[in-house]
């Protein structure tokens, strides 16, 4: 059986012949996110964020589980 999924806006629709078992691709958790102070302009442009709360570290290869 195929299944075809068609991208319309930014929704995906999932055609009536795709299985319901069909497993999902990800999952997303997004909590809200409250408004806070913010960096300067030099400074959100340097850190790649206005927002402190989301300034957080890359930390390559941090994850021992890969």
């Amino acid at each position: 059986m195929e299944c075809n999924l068609r991208s319309g806006d930014d929704v995906i629709v999932v055609q009536p012949q795709c299985p319901d078992n069909m497993p999902a691709l990800a999952m997303l958790y997004s909590p809200w996110q409250e408004w806070e102070a913010v960096y300067e302009l030099p400074e959100a442009i340097r850190r790649g964020t206005i927002f402190p709360g989301l300034d957080k570290p890359f930390l390559e290869g941090a994850c021992s589980c890969v």
